[in-house]
């Protein structure tokens, strides 16, 4: 199974909560060329990666287990968005971009990195409309994606069970992670 494949699933075991530019870019991304993706012009400048990877990582921080930025999210993000994503989804995400370097979130302290990110959430679900996608939508579905198609998202949050060639159930134990996944040897 592959990425595409397995976040499809995921996301409707979660009730369908991706937006719709996001199912349209899993599309988009089989018809692509893997050579173009790996060649592919950058359409972000620094001061956009950084903040890109500030908002990563405060949404899915580093504690006991590696955080958004550790798991590779911001690189990730940039690729969907470059490859995967129409004009319009891509102008919506810089726009954002820009509003938060306006409002000083590289300069900002951690406490105001998450008010400001708290008042951006508020705007987006007051504005949002039928069929429309927020620059916060996007990048709240972009930085779950990339971290939990991820390696280090994937070890974090399941505990892995190698599967030699047939199920045997076992015994959850107390605080152990009550999701697996393995792989046939």
């Amino acid at each position: 199974m592959n990425r595409r494949e397995a976040l499809s699933r995921v996301s409707l075991m979660l009730g369908g909560t991706l937006s719709a530019p996001t199912l349209l870019a899993f599309d988009r991304w089989s018809q692509t060329n893997p050579e173009s993706r790996e060649n592919g012009a950058s359409i972000l400048n620094e001061e956009q990666r950084e903040i890109m990877a500030r908002v990563a990582e405060l949404i899915i921080p580093k504690t006991d287990t590696p955080g958004a930025v550790d798991a590779g999210v911001p690189d990730f993000i940039e690729i969907i968005l470059r490859d995967c994503y129409a004009k319009p989804v891509q102008d919506v995400f810089l726009t954002g971009l820009g509003d938060l370097a306006g409002k000083g979130l590289l300069t900002a302290s951690p406490d105001q990195q998450t008010t400001l990110l708290k008042q951006v959430e508020v705007q987006a679900l007051a504005n949002t409309k039928a069929g429309s996608v927020s620059f916060w939508q996007l990048i709240k579905e972009l930085t779950v994606w990339g971290y939990f198609t991820s390696e280090a998202g994937i070890k974090s949050s399941f505990d892995y069970q190698p599967i030699p060639g047939k199920f045997e159930p076992i015994k959850i134990k107390p605080g152990q992670k009550d999701f697996m996944y393995g792989n046939q040897v």
